[in-house]
């Protein structure tokens, strides 16, 4: 099941009842945004309900992600991450992922090496024992293996983003711990993303 929600995005609407119980939130639309929230988390346990029900909660994997960071000027917050959705730095890109698998994986587990979208493909093929064609050419890598072992599978390779503006580009390209960023027509900056989270020195 591939299920994508659109909340929370703009434009920014949340029922009554889920607004009333952020009341206490001030700003408009942090408000609306926490309650959007709250409704993919009440749609997500019905889900959960329904694998209980039918005994396959337990050997079911659930891997729960966001395609970028939250957007600032309508309620989101990335702390302690830089900027937000659209920009190159990590608070555009870099979101919380879940796997969650009763079965296979120890509950408290953490792995802190990168992984991107375009990894599942080749992660759940590999779990279901599909064959790939060795010929395939595939962007993405089975981290399965990795994520038991807690191995960085991109060791020593270099991750890029890239965003488009009106007659340049912002870049940043991670390998290993040092990203190196590029934004706003300035100078290369260097950061090292284990110690600079926040990418300020």
């Amino acid at each position: 099941l591939y299920l994508a929600y659109n909340a929370p995005h703009v434009p920014l609407e949340a029922k009554d009842e889920d607004l009333e119980r952020f009341k206490h939130i001030e700003d408009i639309d942090r408000r609306t945004y926490a309650a959007m929230v709250y409704a993919v988390d009440q749609g997500i346990g019905d889900l959960v309900k329904s694998l209980k029900t039918n005994d396959a909660f337990e050997n079911t994997l659930i891997v729960f992600m966001s395609d970028n960071g939250g957007k600032l000027s309508k309620g989101a917050t990335n702390f302690p991450l830089r900027e937000g959705k659209g920009s190159t730095c990590e608070g555009g890109y870099r979101v919380p992922m879940f796997f969650h698998w009763p079965a296979k994986i120890t509950t408290g587990t953490t792995f802190s090496h990168p992984v991107s979208a375009i990894d599942f493909y080749p992660t759940f093929a590999n779990l279901a024992n599909a064959n790939l064609n060795e010929n395939k050419k595939l962007d993405g890598k089975n981290i399965w293996t990795s994520i038991s072992s807690k191995k960085d599978s991109r060791k020593g390779e270099s991750i890029f983003v890239l965003r488009h503006r009106k007659g340049y580009a912002d870049v940043g390209v991670r390998q290993d711990q040092w990203k190196a960023l590029k934004t706003n027509q300035q100078q290369w900056k260097l950061f090292d993303i284990d110690k600079d989270l926040g990418e300020k020195n």
